[in-house]
């Protein structure tokens, strides 16, 4: 066996095997970044909020002066919508789903006053979208095709050169 026979031989799948590899790292990520918005809601924060009792238990009578302290009225359709859901969730918590104004108050945590009782809320989770390069998927998918003819190429010349014998 020459030295360009064991390359040929070995060399090939083996950087055919990394080239796979490779692709695979990079087209999967590429993927999820293109069909995200389609299967999860990135983009949509997540707000928790308290039930009166526990932001009372929470501040006292008395709240901080340096929270910031909303009205419900103050609040986007979108922050209703979450606020109003969140307080039927077991857990306290739903998704802003469309404009988010008050973000800011919302991070730092926030008194929301609706009907009457003061509810302290906040952004639990930002939920942001993964970003990856626009041309990750298709450069994956194309490093997963070249490894692959990159593996297959010792056996189909094998094939190739035994069909030429058996011509002879």
């Amino acid at each position: 066996m020459n030295a360009d026979s064991t390359i040929f031989t070995y060399g090939a799948p083996l950087v055919g095997v990394l080239l796979v590899a490779v692709g695979i790292a990079a087209a999967v990520p590429g993927a999820y970044a293109l069909i995200q918005t389609d299967i999860t809601s990135c983009g949509t924060p997540t707000i928790a909020v308290e039930s009166p009792e526990e932001t009372a238990s929470r501040f006292g009578e008395t709240p901080s002066l340096q929270l910031a302290q909303l009205s419900f009225d103050q609040l986007s359709q979108a922050e209703q919508a979450a606020f109003v859901e969140a307080l039927t969730d077991p857990l306290g918590e739903a998704r802003v789903a469309g404009a988010f104004p008050n973000s800011p108050s919302f991070v730092n945590g926030t008194l929301v006053t609706y009907e009457g009782e003061q509810y302290y809320a906040t952004v639990v989770a930002e939920n942001p979208c993964f970003e990856a390069a626009p041309l990750q998927f298709p450069l994956g998918v194309f490093a997963i095709a070249l490894g692959i003819v990159g593996i297959l190429t010792p056996p189909g010349y094998r094939k190739l050169v035994e069909l030429e014998e058996n011509t002879r």
